[in-house]
C-alpha cells in the first residue's frame, strides 16, 4: 500500500490542485498511458460519474501541461481529460504542417485508452458514454479529425478552424451531426475566417454554438482559473457532458454571468434538441 502511494505521488508531480468547481482538480500520469497526462478531481466523491475530454495542444505540441491553469478548471466542474502530450513535453516540428493534415494520432490512443480502462478499477468513475474531442489550434484540427468515430459524442473547437482550402476537406463540415460548440478569439485571431465558414457549412439540424471574444488567437488561457475560455469550456462540458441543463443559460441566456453579457458575440442554432439526463440530479 506504501510502495503503491509512493509511486502515485511521483507521477503527480508537484502540481498543485486547483480550480474554481466543487472538486478540485489536479494532474497526474499514468503508465499505461505513457502519451497523455491525465486531469481529473483530485478525490472525486463516491458515486460521481466523469465524463471524458481528449484535448490537443496549439501547434499540435507535446507539452500537455501548456494549458494547465484552463484544464484544472474545466477538470473541476467533474470532468475527466486526456491531455495530449507529456508534462511540459517538447513542441512538434511538423505542427505546421498539421495545421493542414492533421495526425490524430494521438486523439485515437486516447480514445483507446478511455475505452479500455474507463469504468474499472480506479477509473470506475469514469464514465466514456459522453466523450467531447477538443483541442486548441492545430489541436482543434486534430479534433475534427476524429469527430466521426462513434465513440467521440461532442466536439469543441478552440481557436481553430479548418485551414486546408481543399474542398474535400472544408466539406467535412458538411458532414458533423454531433453538437459542436466554437471558441474563437474574434477577427484578430488568425483562425476566425476559418471557423467561420465552418459554421456556416454545418447542417442546419447540427446542435451548434460559437463565440468570438475579441481577445485573438492565444485567447485568454493564461489568466487566473484559465481566463473567460474556461468559464466557457467548463459551461459547455457541465451541459453537453454532464446534463446540467441550467448550464445552457450561459450560452443561450442574457444574464450577466452569460457570455453574451461577458464579451462573447455569440450565434447558436439548434441547441434546443440537446438535452441529456443530469448526471448531478442522479
Amino acid at each position: 500500500m506504501r510502495f503503491s502511494l509512493l509511486v502515485q505521488l511521483a507521477v503527480t508531480g508537484t502540481a498543485a490542485a486547483a480550480g474554481t468547481g466543487p472538486y478540485s482538480a489536479s494532474w497526474t500520469q499514468d503508465p499505461t498511458a505513457p502519451n497523455h497526462v491525465i486531469y481529473a478531481p483530485s478525490e472525486p466523491p463516491a458515486g460521481l460519474r466523469l465524463p471524458v475530454i481528449i484535448w490537443g495542444q496549439g501547434a499540435c505540441s507535446f507539452n500537455a501541461t501548456t494549458f494547465d491553469a484552463f484544464l484544472k478548471e474545466v477538470a473541476s466542474h467533474g470532468v475527466f481529460i486526456l491531455s495530449n502530450g507529456t508534462p511540459d513535453g517538447p513542441a512538434n516540428p511538423d505542427g505546421m504542417a498539421e495545421t493542414s493534415y492533421p495526425n490524430p494520432v494521438l486523439h485515437y490512443e486516447a480514445l483507446d485508452w478511455v475505452t479500455a480502462h474507463a469504468g474499472k478499477g480506479k477509473y470506475s468513475h469514469v464514465d466514456s458514454s459522453r466523450l467531447a474531442a477538443a483541442g486548441m489550434s492545430c489541436g482543434g484540427i486534430q479534433a475534427y479529425a476524429v469527430q466521426h468515430d462513434p465513440r467521440v459524442t461532442a466536439i469543441g473547437i478552440f481557436n481553430s478552424g479548418i485551414k486546408n482550402q481543399t474542398e474535400e476537406a472544408m466539406s467535412l463540415a458538411d458532414r458533423i451531426t454531433k453538437p459542436i460548440f466554437y471558441f474563437i478569439g474574434g477577427p484578430d485571431d488568425v483562425a476566425y475566417p476559418n471557423a467561420e465558414r465552418d459554421y456556416t457549412r454545418l447542417p442546419k439540424t447540427t446542435p451548434k454554438w460559437k463565440g468570438n471574444l475579441p481577445v485573438g488567437h492565444g485567447g485568454d488561457y493564461h489568466l487566473e482559473n484559465g481566463g473567460q475560455f474556461a468559464v466557457a469550456a467548463s459551461n459547455w462540458a457541465k451541459w453537453v457532458l454532464r446534463g446540467d441543463w441550467r448550464a445552457s443559460e450561459y450560452f443561450t441566456g442574457s444574464a450577466p454571468e452569460s457570455a453574451k453579457r461577458t464579451g462573447w458575440d455569440v450565434v447558436f442554432e439548434s441547441l434546443h434538441d440537446l438535452k441529456l439526463e443530469n448526471w448531478d440530479e442522479e
